[in-house]
């Protein structure tokens, strides 16, 4: 079960879809692409090319939380698509 305690900034990172990374790399990511600190408490997630695969980072309490969730052969998280500063599902 994911619990997130607090009120949280969710970071979607539409270009990166490696999910063999660790935290570390996630990490260094988010400074060089998104020009944050990945270590201020949000939420920072991502999917894999094929959207069954997603993954969020967190740094909390100096501890880094890296949760995970696949769907089942068949089944695909909506793929987010970004125009215009306007999200479609």
């Amino acid at each position: 079960m994911l619990t997130i305690s607090g009120l949280k900034k969710f970071y979607y990172l539409p270009h990166f879809h490696d999910m063999r990374c660790g935290y570390a790399r996630i990490m260094e990511v988010i400074k060089m692409s998104c020009h944050r600190d990945p270590y201020n408490g949000d939420v920072y997630f991502f999917m894999s090319k094929d959207n069954r695969t997603v993954r969020m980072v967190m740094y909390e309490k100096h501890a880094f939380h890296v949760h995970s969730c696949t769907f089942a052969a068949g089944y695909s998280f909506m793929k987010i698509k970004i125009e215009k500063d306007r999200y479609f599902y």
